[in-house]
């Protein structure tokens, strides 16, 4: 062996001769985030017996996903990215330093709660702050899944109102039961998320018929009729805090917690608050889920509709005004003044049927077939449309004034959409004098909110809501063109990038039309 060969292997053993002697976990992960180097107090935690621990991701089960998401970043980086967070084989909170390296990441793991073992009220307080922390700094992070955020939230919970069981739970009344969706407790219990139960086997039975909270700091004293239940005789279930979570104002099921020995002091007033205030956002999560899941489940009914529409329509549609045209054609020189007449009442229905058809099909995909939002400049997307309507403004003697627009967040096509419908709107009902347009934006509460307004006739306060609905007309064909899809599109524009359309009109006074639109990023 070479002299420098010795010299680092000597170096290498020497560093971990140090790492052992500290008190801290010191580990190292490789760029796929698998074990390459701890020392013994970080194998204290990592220890699985049925598994070397070197080229593995032993962590995971003593870190929760906001650490992979640490170390992932510091690679990401090159930045070292520094973390609270909770482990049970730790003994509780530590921070956690993550350093970027050649090879991955180096990681040094403190335990906090060591400095505040001694107890004392200000030791509690700083514990419920930081726990108040970690759940905000939860439910806001938009890496985390759900499911993440759920997970991280029990393991937050438990630890700090002092459970080693926690789970939220959905009820399956049809069939009397109780799903376990979330779990966290000890690696040796036999209690995983999926598991089914009875309902009548489980306290929560009792959260889910009075529509409260429960708090049992001993489940013999505080409620023994529920003692010889199979959750608390066959499962040693000893105290239980659990709140009931709520989705369109029926029960869902519980998040709950829970241990094998009574709790020392009861749970506080400020422990059922927390959980209370947490399994709220839950609530609040799994209905906005929902809500989510529906608009786009009606959305792809919404398209597939559209879409049958077009197809089984446009050619049918094409059939009549093909021998619309031939009748014409061939038989135009026969027919009276009345029939020709008729003759142009047919094909100006069949346009405004194809119209008709294709704004549908341009209301359906806004939602499903519109492009990612990324930076746009309204001054050339309105440029463009200017250029589109430029006949139809030079036809009505029309005159635009605008000003200098910004850089927004949008979906270039359909601001283009929005700009061209709101413009041909506003030449239509311009009444008898020749259209006056002005188009600007203003910074309003960190959005850029754009109006577009004209001097035309009007719009009565009354039928301000329904203009924006499908198909709705204030005026018939006769007297102004369009299909009633117009405005409606507008909407579901202003919808998809997060703002909602307005209209400010009195009759012969002319209109407004203002619409939020998100900045681009700086």
């Amino acid at each position: 062996m070479s002299d420098h060969s010795e010299s680092a292997t000597f170096a290498a053993d020497s560093a971990a001769d140090v790492h052992d002697r500290i008190s801290d976990a010191v580990f190292a992960l490789d760029e796929g985030l698998r074990l390459s180097y701890f020392n013994e107090r970080a194998a204290d935690a990592f220890r699985d017996p049925e598994s070397e621990l070197l080229g593995t991701r032993a962590w995971e089960q003593a870190l929760d996903p906001a650490f992979r998401r640490a170390c992932e970043r510091a690679i990401e980086t090159t930045e070292p990215v520094t973390l609270e967070t909770l482990s049970r084989p730790f003994g509780g909170w530590i921070d956690v330093r993550v350093y970027p390296s050649e090879s991955g990441v180096s990681v040094y793991c403190r335990e906090t709660d060591r400095e505040e073992a001694a107890g004392g009220e200000g030791a509690e307080l700083r514990k419920r702050e930081r726990a108040l922390r970690r759940a905000y700094e939860i439910v806001a992070d938009p890496e985390r899944t759900f499911r993440e955020q759920v997970d991280d939230l029990l393991a937050t919970v438990s630890d700090v109102i002092g459970t080693d069981y926690a789970t939220l739970s959905r009820v399956h009344e049809g069939a009397g039961e109780y799903v376990f969706e979330h779990v966290f407790a000890p690696n040796e219990a036999d209690l995983e998320a999926g598991k089914t139960v009875p309902l009548e086997a489980t306290n929560c039975e009792r959260v889910v018929d009075t529509e409260r909270t429960l708090v049992l700091g001993d489940v013999q004293t505080d409620a023994p009729e529920l003692a010889d239940r199979a959750g608390n005789a066959e499962w040693g279930i000893a105290c239980y805090l659990g709140t009931p979570v709520f989705v369109d104002s029926e029960v869902y099921g519980s998040f709950c917690f829970y241990d094998t020995e009574a709790h020392p002091e009861s749970f506080s007033e400020w422990d059922r608050t927390f959980v209370e205030l947490l399994g709220n956002w839950v609530s609040y999560e799994l209905e906005r889920r929902r809500r989510e899941r529906e608009l786009e489940e009606s959305n792809d009914r919404l398209e597939g509709f559209a879409y049958a529409v077009s197809h089984d329509l446009q050619e049918p549609l094409r059939m009549v005004t093909s021998y619309l045209g031939l009748i014409e054609g061939r038989y135009g020189d026969r027919l009276d003044e009345d029939g020709e007449e008729f003759l142009a009442y047919a094909v100006d229905g069949a346009e405004r049927m194809r119209e008709m058809i294709d704004g549908l099909l341009t209301y359906s995909r806004i939602e499903t077939r519109g492009d990612p939002l990324e930076p746009v400049e309204l001054d050339e997307v309105l440029e463009d449309v200017l250029e589109d309507v430029h006949l139809q403004l030079e036809e009505h003697d029309a005159a635009i004034t605008t000003e200098s627009l910004p850089r927004v967040r949008g979906d270039r096509e359909q601001l283009r959409q929005l700009f061209q419908n709101l413009l041909s709107n506003a030449v239509a009902y311009s009444g008898d004098e020749p259209p006056r347009i002005d188009v600007r934006a203003e910074r309003r509460d960190g959005e850029w909110v754009v109006s577009v307004s004209d001097e035309g006739i009007g719009i009565d306060p009354e039928d301000q809501e329904r203009i924006f609905e499908v198909f709705q007309r204030l005026h018939g064909p006769e007297e102004h063109e369009g299909t009633g899809l117009g405005l409606a599109i507008c909407e579901r524009i202003v919808d998809r990038h997060g703002g909602e359309i307005s209209v400010d009109s009195e009759p012969g006074e002319g209109t407004t039309f203002s619409f939020p639109l998100p900045p681009a990023e700086e």
